[in-house]
């Protein structure tokens, strides 16, 4: 019994260290992928395979679309829409927290039942 409890705990310890080696991960790369940069954004990104993406930038206000490889970057198309056009601000322009947008989830699938 006492060796079945010592794997067992072995076992919880190393998951606490991964989630929290997962945690530390995703707050450093966050911090990674902020920039000061008031004239240029990234908007949207999309992997499409090792060291191949597309980006949606916008450079003060013009929107993008760029093709970007390891060894080069391209234009692909300019957006005739401005990006207020494109993500139109709400009227509270904070993002929801994770408890508000369960809570209004979780009524949802409430009133659906119903």
């Amino acid at each position: 019994m006492g060796d079945y409890f010592q794997m067992i705990m072995a076992l919880v310890g190393v998951l606490a260290i991964v989630f929290v080696l997962f945690w530390l991960m995703k707050k450093l790369n966050k911090h990674v992928m902020t920039s000061d940069s008031r004239n240029m954004k990234i908007l949207e990104r999309i992997n499409l395979g090792p060291d191949k993406m597309l980006l949606m930038v916008s450079i003060s206000g013009k929107i993008m679309v760029l093709g970007v490889t390891s060894s080069h970057t391209e234009v692909i198309c300019e957006l005739q829409q401005t990006e207020e056009e494109l993500y139109p601000k709400a009227e509270n322009s904070e993002n929801p927290s994770f408890g508000e947008s369960f809570k209004t989830v979780l009524g949802n699938m409430m009133n659906k039942n119903k």
